[in-house]
């Protein structure tokens, strides 16, 4: 079926990558660089449109200084929830706010499961990091045996409030979620349709409004979990998908683009997107 253009105008559009362990400064900054040049014809004509790069943290500075003011926004992939300490290997959001970085990602799920942080951990990230100034981009999700058990609402029902525990509401501006199922993320993962990521996104917003108000519906939601060229406008085309977190097909500057303009036909309502 063709989708229309069902997401709020009220929310931001917001596309970007995960680039993990990948890529040295070099390499990053160029990256960026050459990103930046690509998308400023989108950037310049579509409201709304926000994009950002997560590198590693010894590419921060290079990727920061790579990246216009009034566009890519940089992120870090991770951070302490102290503002200093004996915490050795640990980075704090004083650090990341000191280096022009934008964004952190809270609560990935390889760091949930590689390096086992818990939901009260990343309350604690999470709120350090506002603290700061610094915007928050919180994933959650479900595990295969979770899905498997019809608990995935509750589990992430159970994320978010935990997670979102004593936010104050006028730090909102800094949030957006990420939906991204464990069992599709990865080169093993199952791709999730659409109709998967209905039955979880539509609940997630009304935890939101649970908590939040109606303020809670200003929060966007991302996607992320296999997502390519091929099948980003069919989540991009659902009312509560207001963005997508890519892996893989991100880290190019061709398969990036290619992801954004598919993800923008499938949100205008452009293509043909099974809801």
């Amino acid at each position: 079926m063709t989708a229309g253009p069902t997401n709020s105008p009220a929310r931001p559009f917001l596309v970007g990558t995960n680039l993990k362990m990948n890529q040295t400064p070099a390499e990053s900054a160029g990256f960026v660089a050459e990103l930046t040049s690509a998308v400023a014809p989108r950037l310049a004509s579509t409201p709304g449109l926000r994009l950002y790069v997560c590198p590693p943290f010894t590419s921060l500075p290079a990727a920061v200084e790579a990246a216009p003011e009034a566009g890519i926004w940089i992120g870090a992939q991770n951070l302490h929830w102290a503002p200093e300490g004996a915490y050795t290997g640990e980075i704090a959001a004083p650090m990341l706010r000191a280096l022009g970085v934008e964004l952190v990602l809270v609560g990935h799920a390889e760091r949930r499961r590689l390096f086992h942080e818990t939901d009260p951990d990343l309350n604690k990230k999470l709120l350090a990091a506002v603290e700061a100034g610094l915007r928050v981009l919180l994933c959650v999700g479900e595990t295969a045996e979770e899905k498997g058990y019809g608990v995935g609402r509750e589990t992430v029902a159970r994320q978010l409030k935990i997670a979102l525990h004593g936010l104050d509401p006028s730090a909102l501006s800094r949030l957006q979620v990420a939906y991204e199922p464990v069992w599709s993320i990865g080169t093993g993962g199952t791709p999730a349709q659409p109709a998967d990521v209905t039955e979880i996104v539509v609940p997630m917003r009304a935890t939101l409004a649970e908590l939040f108000g109606d303020s809670g519906r200003s929060v966007p939601i991302l996607y992320g979990g296999s997502v390519d060229a091929g099948n980003a406008g069919s989540f991009t085309a659902l009312s509560e998908v207001d963005g997508l977190l890519l892996g893989r097909s991100g880290w190019t500057v061709d398969g990036f683009t290619k992801v954004l303009e598919a993800a923008l036909r499938g949100r205008s309502g452009s293509e043909d997107s099974a809801a």
